[in-house]
């Protein structure tokens, strides 16, 4: 097994060890070993190639032969945080589209000897190419390879695929909650990691089911149950719903926030913040890292209006909504750590406002 699987701040002299025992660990699609420190073009070939395929590890200070690791050797490193601050230089000025999802770990082997573990993830901006030689890699089973033009240009349309799945999974949803939920208006929330749609079982419910923050939008009810599809839970009432499918879509959806075509800014808002909240909370439990969409939209909407937009507005005819379905633009978290939740909900807000000919949501978020 490689290392990939755990934490990169975890990953010890032990681990290394454990590369080179009695079934060797062979360089691959997600492990290469350098004995010493390459070059910056073979360094940024090396990483975009684990970019635009599946990620993986670049180990250096590890001797190889054949592909199987020898001997931790190491490298001579006094500074380490200058030596990073070095390496990830090199990858900012050397690679299109920049790499934003680059670990670098320095793992002692004694005095200011280290093994220098280098960390790509899969990017989502792939493909990216070196400049210095205009090309573009990505790796397999025996190592990297040069991406041919009809691999490219896969590799591009891969965006416009998303797009159509998502679209068929949303059809399909809303059809869903348009029969359990009739004529009343519901408000749907859907958080799309960027693999859904390629890695089916994502999801392994083994141990996580009782860790999961499976409280559906608009509610503090919790009746969390294994379903077919993943984890369920819903209000006591039915009104509001919760859905975690196995390959890390998570839904929320509701008929609370809608009451007789009138809706509450301040409320939704509230609402949304502590849905996405929780939803990253579980996308850490889950540990998944990757870049998530999160898309709203509202059904039975035609005649709508917002509840507290005359408080700023007194003077303002406030036109109801015309059509039966309001999709408001995706929103794109690109990493679940640093995120700022009001400001990322902020273009949702002002969407809606836009809906009613003001330029932007007039109330604070916190």
């Amino acid at each position: 097994m490689t290392l990939f699987h755990k934490p990169i701040q975890q990953v010890t002299l032990t681990d290394l060890e454990a590369l080179m025992g009695d079934f060797p660990v062979k360089e691959g699609q997600q492990i290469d070993f350098k004995r010493e420190m390459i070059r910056p073009e073979s360094l940024c070939e090396a990483v975009t190639s684990f970019a635009n395929s599946q990620g993986g590890d670049l180990l250096i200070g590890i001797d190889e032969k054949e592909g199987s690791p020898i001997a931790i050797v190491g490298v001579s490193c006094e500074d380490t945080d200058k030596e990073k601050l070095r390496l990830l230089n090199i990858f900012h000025n050397n690679i299109e589209p920049k790499l934003t999802n680059i670990e670098i770990e320095f793992i002692a082997i004694e005095g200011f000897n280290y093994v220098i573990l280098i960390r790509t993830r899969r990017s989502w901006l792939r493909p990216h190419r070196v400049k210095h030689n205009s090309k573009f890699y990505a790796r397999q089973s025996n190592g990297k390879y040069e991406l041919d033009v009809q691999q490219l240009r896969q590799m591009f349309l891969g965006a416009s695929e998303f797009a159509d799945k998502y679209a068929k999974f949303h059809e399909e949803r809303v059809a869903h909650h348009i029969e359990r939920f009739g004529t009343k208006p519901f408000v749907l929330l859907q958080f799309v990691p960027v693999s859904a749609f390629e890695n089916p079982n994502v999801v392994d419910l083994t141990g996580i089911f009782n860790y999961l923050r499976t409280v559906p939008i608009s509610t503090s009810n919790d009746n969390r149950r294994i379903n077919f599809t993943g984890v369920y839970s819903e209000s006591n009432d039915k009104s509001s719903k919760f859905q975690l499918f196995r390959n890390g879509i998570i839904e929320h959806v509701t008929t609370r926030i809608i009451r007789d075509n009138v809706i509450s800014g301040s409320s939704l808002y509230e609402n949304l913040r502590d849905s996405f909240s929780r939803t990253l909370q579980n996308y850490r439990s889950l540990e998944i890292k990757e870049p998530i969409y999160a898309m709203l939209s509202f059904y039975g909407s035609k005649g709508l209006t917002a509840s507290d937009i005359d408080s700023f507005y007194a003077d303002h005819d406030v036109v109801p909504y015309e059509e039966d379905k309001m999709i408001f633009p995706e929103v794109y978290i690109e990493d679940i750590e640093t995120v700022n939740i009001p400001e990322t909900i902020r273009p949702i807000m002002n969407v809606l406002w836009n809906a009613y000919g003001f330029s932007k949501y007039s109330h604070e978020l916190k």
